[in-house]
């Protein structure tokens, strides 16, 4: 992933990312609302001629829902003795059979016509017309005269306007299903982008790793040759008091740097990428007891006081990396010898929950070591570590120590 701030501004990574984003959206879209309104009136077009000359030439359509009609209309003229002139009377009879249209001719010529709508769709229009109804007329005898009738109730609007319905519904869906397409497609080149990236960030984090523990390792080979030699020079000046106090002091910072060394190993092994393997899990007692013993002796060993009484274990497992654990109680422990005020008990317990177990252990911490004013790799190395093995570290200082808590979930 790109880093979309830096030094609290917006990166122009992501300004860029969103234009093309914007413009890819904006054009997908309009691309859809034409393509919609096309594809709406071509269909539009094309299905209106079609079924307009389905209905009005290609089928029977229009006789058999007007017959009926018509036939029912005679009656009504020959019952009550109605001429053609007797418009008021087939008005009523039109009006109360919902007739939308009708005209009455004799040899071509309107006597009478009468639309009873006040709106009609345009693909219906002709329906109206008595200039385009002749050929649908059919005869009723009349009292004065036969002449021919046609009687329209609006079938016809039904399939227009189902079909409208249809042309926009259709039209909307492919539109849509285009959107669909195109975001999807956007998106998927996205994720392929990020993928992509995603997996030159890792290899660059691998780079770095690898960069970061062949470092340490070279940097450990001329440091480690430094010491034999200060080792050589204080066996020949063990008479110069001056020169001794110099070469340890050359000791000293020789030691803290290659514990640095060694810290920035340890935090590019557990800030590595490459998958752990966690051995089995073994009770707690056997795997703590003798790294907290080891970790007692130690201590004891460089005149500081312990206090392990708050040591207890209960049959529950843990599942650990063993080498990862040896790293941090040796980290742990070079954090008390740089940092620890050796005049101050250390003190050691454990705890147990229903789902953790955890190690503590405290130290006082002398005024003049700036413990949490260090960069702090070694603590992060722990803290990393213990996130590969499914666990955390935290620490706190209150009361003049300082607290670190390993906790494991327990399995």
């Amino acid at each position: 992933m790109h880093a979309y701030t830096r030094n609290g501004e917006e990166d122009t990574v992501l300004r860029d990312d969103l234009k093309r984003v914007k413009k890819k959206l904006f054009l997908t879209f309009a691309i859809a609302i034409i393509g919609t309104c096309a594809v709406f009136g071509l269909l539009y077009y094309l299905g209106i001629d079609w079924l307009s000359y389905y209905i009005e030439a290609g089928s029977l359509m229009i006789y058999y829902n007007e017959k009926p009609y018509i036939d029912e209309f005679q009656q009504y003229v020959s019952d009550n003795d109605i001429s053609t002139t007797d418009v008021e009377q087939y008005d009523e009879w039109m009006a109360e059979h919902d007739v939308a249209y009708y005209s009455v001719q004799e040899m071509g010529k309107v006597i009478y016509n009468k639309s009873n709508v006040d709106k009609i769709i345009s693909p219906a229009k002709n329906m109206y017309d008595y200039r385009y109804t002749g050929s649908y007329q059919l005869p009723v005898q009349f009292a004065d005269i036969e002449a021919e009738v046609f009687i329209y109730t609006g079938f016809t609007e039904k399939y227009y306007i189902a079909f409208m319905i249809f042309d926009v519904g259709f039209s909307l869906m492919l539109g849509i299903v285009f959107v669909y397409l195109r975001i999807r497609k956007i998106i998927a080149g996205y994720q392929t982008e990020l993928e992509e990236t995603q997996l030159q960030e890792k290899k660059a984090r691998q780079e770095k790793d690898e960069l970061m523990r062949n470092m340490a390792h070279d940097l450990r080979t001329p440091l480690t040759g430094v010491m034999t030699y200060v080792d050589v020079m204080k066996l020949e000046n063990e008479a110069y008091v001056e020169n001794m106090k110099n070469l340890n002091f050359i000791s000293e910072k020789v030691l803290d740097i290659r514990t640095q060394v060694d810290n920035l190993l340890d935090f590019s092994i557990a800030g590595s990428q490459r998958p752990i393997e966690l051995d089995a899990s073994m009770d707690v007692e056997y795997i703590f007891g003798d790294y907290l013993s080891d970790v007692c002796a130690q201590l004891m060993k460089s005149n500081y006081e312990v206090d392990a009484e708050g040591i207890s274990f209960k049959q529950v497992k843990v599942a650990v990396n063993m080498a990862f654990l040896t790293r941090i109680f040796s980290n742990l422990t070079d954090n008390i010898y740089k940092y620890a005020d050796n005049k101050k008990p250390v003190v050691m317990k454990t705890a147990f929950t229903k789902k953790t177990f955890s190690v503590e252990i405290g130290n006082g911490v002398c005024d003049n070591k700036t413990l949490l004013k260090s960069a702090g790799i070694g603590l992060k190395s722990v803290d990393a570590m213990m996130q590969r093995m499914n666990g955390s570290m935290s620490f706190k200082r209150e009361h003049g120590k300082f607290w670190v808590k390993l906790e494991f979930p327990i399995v």
